[in-house]
């Protein structure tokens, strides 16, 4: 059974918004000690990522297949990143409140995760998906361009805390996210009410001469 770019475009843009809720509420969870939960959340947000991945490539493989494409794989390694980093959370649980320092460290794992999954990966992502959109006109100029400015400083930001120049999830961090915290959102909304602008040129195919 086929389906038609808008339907994509609306299961495209209520999979973000369960990404969005799912990762806030992963966060809830865990800092209430309520790990299965967390885990379960993380969970739904992976296969988020995944499948905004594959719709939005759908979507866009005709404006520009080598961006679609790496962007739906940077999403799958992000989800990857992401059940990863569940691991430890659930080794810990199973081993219960008196592990200790193993607990402490089980939870720098999946700070570390965060970092490089949710961080690092989706900075890129975002750059690459902000571009493709503005080249594209699928959505309007300024949403492409709050993706493309939102990915580099957050891509900036997550170095600093790779490096140690900012602090790990601190108030310059939480400051940095925001722009992409933005775009996703508003893209979500735009993707469920509007789906993408019709009659959006693809990209100049060669044309082939018939017989004379």
């Amino acid at each position: 059974m086929s389906h038609s770019p808008r339907q994509h475009a609306r299961a495209a843009g209520i999979l973000y918004l369960v990404t969005h809720v799912t990762s806030v509420l992963a966060v809830v969870a865990y800092g209430a000690g309520a790990t299965a939960g967390g885990v379960t959340l993380e969970f739904a947000l992976a296969i988020g990522c995944v499948g905004t991945g594959v719709l939005l490539w759908l979507l866009l493989r005709e404006h520009g297949a080598a961006r679609a494409t790496t962007f739906a794989l940077l999403r799958v390694a992000e989800a990857s990143v992401i059940i990863v980093g569940t691991m430890p959370m659930i080794a810990t649980m199973w081993m219960g409140r008196s592990a200790g320092s193993v607990a402490e460290l089980a939870t720098l794992l999946h700070t570390a995760s965060f970092l490089v999954g949710q961080g690092l990966v989706i900075s890129v992502n975002t750059i690459v998906l902000g571009w493709l959109l503005w080249d594209s006109r699928a959505v309007p100029r300024p949403l492409a361009l709050l993706g493309m400015a939102g990915g580099a400083i957050v891509l900036s930001s997550n170095l600093g805390q790779l490096w140690s120049v900012v602090a790990v999830n601190g108030p310059v961090a939480g400051a940095a996210a925001i722009p992409v915290f933005a775009f996703e959102l508003w893209f979500a909304i735009h993707l469920i009410a509007f789906g993408l602008r019709p009659g959006v040129p693809g990209p100049a195919r060669p044309q082939v001469a018939g017989p004379a």
